[in-house]
């Protein structure tokens, strides 16, 4: 346990948990999804398809609130969460979803001003346990509690007070504390994990730190999550209490890390697997795979969630997953530098050589292939109209926009134009995943610009390894006869095992 925490991995908190909260909205008091059906970002009742609930919406004003500098663990940073929360509260957005008991105490929270807001959360809260005992031990809280690691994972003592503390805003239940306490250390352990396919390593960093961290009740959670360890999430759904209950919604979040195997030749699609898996848990799937999302997040990073997931994903307020990505990027950082990507409208390549390559695919003229130049409008582009753009490079805010596209129809990949592994993480699955990309848009009849720098290793290695999967060419030849069309490609000796792997 001592991996260097990258953005690509606390990236992958925020994206993963929004993402499997679209994904379980879909499934919502559902009963279990046989293995034989697909689980799709399909929607249900108010929810478009791709949109996250209550859920991620609630986890995003504590994020917001790090993301703005306040420190989550003093009572100014308590107070910014709590007036974010109350901004989601007041918008059309909670009128789609909102539990039955963070509702009854927002709605008096809302009709009080009050400077101190966060205690006032808690007065009422605790107000309300005194009147209905035993009501409090729901999941609302566990659910947006990610956001605390985010920020605090290097402080893990003040982490926990601070999740026990903003858990206790809404939930006057020492569990339901306890629990968002609890998945704080496990999102940590996710985050400092050396090998996140090593699942035994994670659950004795998780063990360990729950007896270290939280002494006062570490012997019922430590046996809680023994109990859980490799069962499925199926086992909660018919549990009493449901899996609505803070600790039924953590045992079944653990069981669908733990429960689900690792793939031998793509360990990231553990992050897919078991982000499924908890969906087919049936009950409260939006909540349960949305808890799961943000630990596999941890573990995976961003390069594992599925692209297709990242293009659809939206929701309050007015986000999608570019905006989530530069959430992430503040609290990572500790501010944000307007100048640099992700929030920069321009990303500048004027030093670089090559950037005016431009080619048509070979096997396919649905497809262009090029550097930032024609990317960014300045070379006119074969055939002129373009429908959707995977990028293979970091581009700016603006740099696309001349192209008139939706958001769904711009990707954004995370490839690194290097041969070492520890700079892409993922690396097969991430080549796949963007070749599958060209490919779901072509499909959808969509003319695809295919792009990096300077089209000389990222770009035609996707653009083979798109020729392989989805028009049968053999990887050698798709790799010769791509690299024909751009004179100057020289895939890197990484990216092109990627493609001959295939």
């Amino acid at each position: 346990m001592g991996h260097e925490v990258t953005a690509d991995r606390l990236t992958g908190i925020l994206i993963g948990a929004a993402c499997a909260d679209a994904l379980g909205a879909g499934y919502e008091f559902g009963g279990p999804v046989p293995p034989d059906h697909l689980v799709t970002m399909r929607g249900q009742g108010m929810f478009a398809p791709g949109e996250w609930t209550d859920d991620t919406a609630q986890l995003l004003a504590i994020a917001i609130a790090a993301a703005d500098g306040h420190d989550l663990g003093s009572m100014a940073g308590e107070d910014a969460a709590a007036k974010n929360m109350l901004d989601w509260y007041y918008s059309p957005a909670r009128l789609k979803d909102i539990g039955i008991h963070s509702s009854a105490v927002f709605g008096t929270v809302a009709t009080v001003s009050s400077s101190d807001l966060a205690d006032r959360f808690r007065e009422v809260a605790k107000a309300k346990e005194e009147r209905s005992p035993g009501s409090s031990g729901g999941n609302g809280a566990l659910m947006r509690t990610a956001p605390v690691a985010m920020a605090m994972w290097q402080q893990p003592e003040r982490m926990v007070q601070a999740a026990l503390r903003l858990s206790s805003m809404t939930h006057a239940d020492d569990l339901s504390s306890q629990a968002c306490a609890v998945w704080c250390i496990g999102i940590r352990a996710g985050l400092l994990l050396d090998d996140p396919s090593d699942i035994t390593a994670l659950a004795a960093a998780v063990d360990a730190d729950v007896a270290r961290f939280l002494t006062d009740n570490s012997d019922y959670w430590r046996r809680v999550l023994v109990e859980a360890h490799g069962t499925s999430p199926i086992d909660y759904y018919a549990s009493h209490p449901s899996n609505g209950y803070c600790v039924t919604t953590l045992r079944a979040a653990w069981a669908a890390i733990t429960g689900t195997p690792v793939p031998v030749d793509e360990p990231g699609r553990h992050l897919q697997l078991a982000t499924e898996a908890a969906v087919r848990g049936g009950g409260d799937t939006d909540t349960v795979a949305c808890v799961t999302g943000a630990l596999l997040g941890a573990m995976w990073g961003y390069s594992a969630v599925p692209l297709q997931w990242r293009r659809r994903v939206f929701g309050w307020p007015g986000m999608r997953d570019a905006e989530l990505v530069r959430v992430a990027d503040a609290i990572h950082r500790g501010g944000v530098d307007p100048s640099s990507w992700p929030h920069a409208a321009h990303q500048s390549y004027s030093g670089w050589q090559g950037t005016d390559a431009l080619a048509v695919h070979p096997h396919d003229d649905g497809v262009v292939l090029s550097g930032s130049d024609a990317a960014y409008g300045l070379l006119p582009i074969p055939g002129e109209r373009i429908d959707a753009v995977v990028s293979l490079c970091r581009v700016g805010t603006a740099d696309l926009d001349h192209l008139g596209l939706g958001p769904e129809d711009r990707i954004e990949v995370r490839l690194i134009d290097t041969a070492s592994p520890a700079d892409n993480p993922n690396l097969q699955l991430v080549m796949k995943e963007a070749a599958d990309a060209v490919a779901a848009y072509r499909a959808e009849g969509k003319r695809v610009l295919l792009h990096c720098v300077a089209a000389q290793s990222r770009t035609p290695s996707v653009a083979a390894l798109y020729a392989v999967r989805h028009r049968g060419i053999d990887p050698a030849v798709a790799l010769e006869q791509v690299c024909e069309a751009l004179p100057a490609a020289s895939p890197n000796a990484a990216l092109a095992a990627s493609v001959r792997r295939a």
